[in-house]
């Protein structure tokens, strides 16, 4: 009798865990994909900075120069 109860709660607790690691997959796939266009907005947020950068020093030579 208790060996028999010892072995439905392992088999509770395998497939308790099964379905946990199933649940964490499915979690880990959706913050992945998030994390991957994260990435894509970030390298079009930096190449705005950049142009932005280029701009204002492009502005302020040519103010420097028509002072000169």
């Amino acid at each position: 009798m208790k060996m028999r109860l010892h072995q439905e709660m392992e088999l509770e607790t395998q497939a308790q865990l099964e379905k946990h690691e199933a649940e964490c997959l499915l979690r880990y796939t959706y913050v992945q994909d998030k994390l991957c266009s994260l990435d894509k907005r970030l390298w079009r947020l930096e190449a705005m900075v950049m142009l932005n950068v280029v701009a204002v020093i492009g502005a302020v030579l040519a103010l420097l120069t028509q002072a000169s």
